[in-house]
């Protein structure tokens, strides 16, 4: 398995890439849908996983934010 609970609200991969509701600073949620997290920081803006454009995608559940994360950064499993 490749997706690992922190939080019922936030879930990582392997590589860090992530599914999770939006959460204030002291670690409250603030909304009722979920976002994908890419597995990398980047500030290319044009980049799909630039945190402009993750805050903008919303999820109506934790499983399809997963499988957003799936398909749009495959998990690379060491031969």
């Amino acid at each position: 398995m490749s997706w690992h609970k922190h939080f019922e609200s936030s879930w990582y991969r392997d590589d860090h890439a992530g599914a999770s509701k939006p959460h204030d600073d002291n670690g409250n949620v603030e909304g009722n849908y979920w976002l994908a997290w890419p597995p990398y920081i980047t500030d290319d803006t044009s980049d799909i996983g630039h945190v402009s454009k993750v805050m903008r995608r919303r999820f109506k559940s934790r499983e399809a934010a997963m499988a957003y994360v799936d398909k749009t950064w495959p998990l690379e499993v060491p031969a």
